[in-house]
């Protein structure tokens, strides 16, 4: 899929995969979400369900298909802070501009970032492989906390399933 010049992306490269999550004005679409969204919402297609998430100041909820979306989201200092139940069970994160440590269906990323790009390893490859690299759009800390954590671990869901 081609991306249009200056489509902010969220790019997210594994050793065996790797796919883009284009944020294009309200909508975001990959090959596996066609998302709209508003300052209070998500709505659309997300890992083949229909995804139904409210934003709010320190959480987002809802559910994608029959799965619930349970996220207590906060900021300690350049921090975003992410806790709860995302589609298929827990998850943590915790993204700033040095890092993204994240925990979602049983996959552990502990990443660092130059210049947006994060990269590290993974936890639930048992093989020695190359980094996980994901590089995220400067303009993604401008969007509200919740919207931020629902987008990161939409960007992640996929890679660990």
């Amino acid at each position: 899929m081609a991306l249009a010049e200056g489509t902010p992306v969220i790019s997210v490269d594994l050793p065996y995969d790797n796919y883009n999550l284009q944020l294009r004005g309200d909508d975001v679409v990959s090959r596996d979400l066609q998302l709209h969204r508003t300052p209070t919402e998500i709505r659309g297609r997300a890992l083949g369900s229909v995804a139904q998430l409210s934003l709010e100041k320190d959480g987002v909820s809802g559910a994608v298909g029959n799965s619930p979306v349970n996220l207590k989201v906060r900021t300690e200092g350049d921090s975003l802070i992410a806790e709860g139940g995302f589609i298929d069970g827990p998850v943590t994160l915790r993204f700033s501009p040095k890092e993204l440590h994240v925990y979602i269906s049983q996959c552990r990323y502990e990443l660092t970032s130059t210049q947006g790009v994060y990269e590290g390893r993974r936890s639930c490859d048992s093989r020695l492989l190359p980094p996980v690299r994901i590089t995220v759009p400067a303009g993604l800390r401008e969007r509200s906390p919740a919207e931020q954590a629902a987008l990161l671990l939409f960007a992640l869901a996929p890679a660990a399933r």
